[in-house]
């Protein structure tokens, strides 16, 4: 398993000491990524004559991937020149989605999504759902599905409707996905739902309101803002999300002995 980073510190090495007091250290700063280009081109005693580009270029697909799933696991930086060959190779999502899901380890799941995600393909959306479904993926590998997903919404709504409040570990992520969908009743109901059930975590459930943008949410969170014991992050986040629907709450509110606000005015 070949580290093409410390091939390329060594490259990088060499022009500083071939081109010493030729540039500035801005201009160097400046210059960095067009020698890492060079680099890609470059043949290597290492490579056994190949660039970095030759090499990868005519590695199989499948071999490409496993290079990618041998250089996490091992430890080793991910060269930037394979993953450009791996996204340019129209079958690697199928070999790539091999590796993402919840008994896989998770670097390398997340690795692989994010691939995945640069061919945009969608191979996997099913996939990422199952892994919020089962529960037992890592903050990491859930937060990266949950984002991809999100900006594809509407392709997975009705498997997470179908899904939706058989894993309430689940739901926060099926929540804000389902916050950026198009139109749909069922939605609009689920999130009003999340809301009301949890007013101790007004932030976040305001904020998939307000992404959502029904202003048909607009009387639960003027309800909301009215009541007397919230605190004055919860009044602000609501307040956000109220004149994210258009609305307007323009009420003064005392919040002298709330401690957040105490702190934020330096109280």
């Amino acid at each position: 398993m070949i580290n093409l980073d410390e091939l390329f510190e060594k490259y990088f090495r060499n022009f500083l000491k071939e081109n010493a007091g030729k540039f500035t250290e801005e201009e160097l700063e400046n210059k960095v990524s067009e020698i890492y280009e060079n680099f890609g081109n470059e043949p290597l005693s290492e490579l056994n004559g190949k660039s970095p580009k030759e090499y990868f270029s005519a590695m199989k697909t499948e071999e490409l991937v496993k290079t990618v799933a041998d250089c996490v696991n091992g430890g080793v930086p991910v060269s930037d020149f394979l993953c450009e060959e791996i996204v340019s190779r129209k079958d690697a999502d199928a070999y790539l989605s091999r590796f993402v899901g919840t008994k896989c380890a998770e670097e390398l799941a997340v690795y692989c999504v994010n691939l995945l995600s640069e061919m945009n393909s969608d191979i996997a959306f099913d996939k990422y759902v199952d892994i919020l479904s089962d529960g037992s993926a890592g903050k990491s590998l859930s937060e990266t599905v949950t984002e991809i997903l999100s900006e594809n919404a509407d392709k997975v709504k009705e498997k997470i409707l179908s899904l939706y409040g058989k894993s309430e570990k689940a739901k926060i992520y099926y929540d804000e996905i389902l916050s950026k969908a198009s139109a749909d009743e069922r939605i609009f109901a689920a999130l009003c739902e999340e809301f009301r059930s949890h007013l101790n975590e007004i932030p976040v459930y305001s904020s998939y309101l307000a992404k959502y943008g029904d202003d048909r949410a607009l009387p639960l969170l003027y309800e909301a803002i009215e009541r007397k014991d919230i605190s004055y992050l919860d009044f602000k986040e609501l307040k956000i999300a109220i004149e994210a629907l258009g609305g307007e709450y323009d009420a003064e509110r005392d919040f002298k002995t709330d401690r957040f606000y105490k702190k934020l005015k330096g109280n």
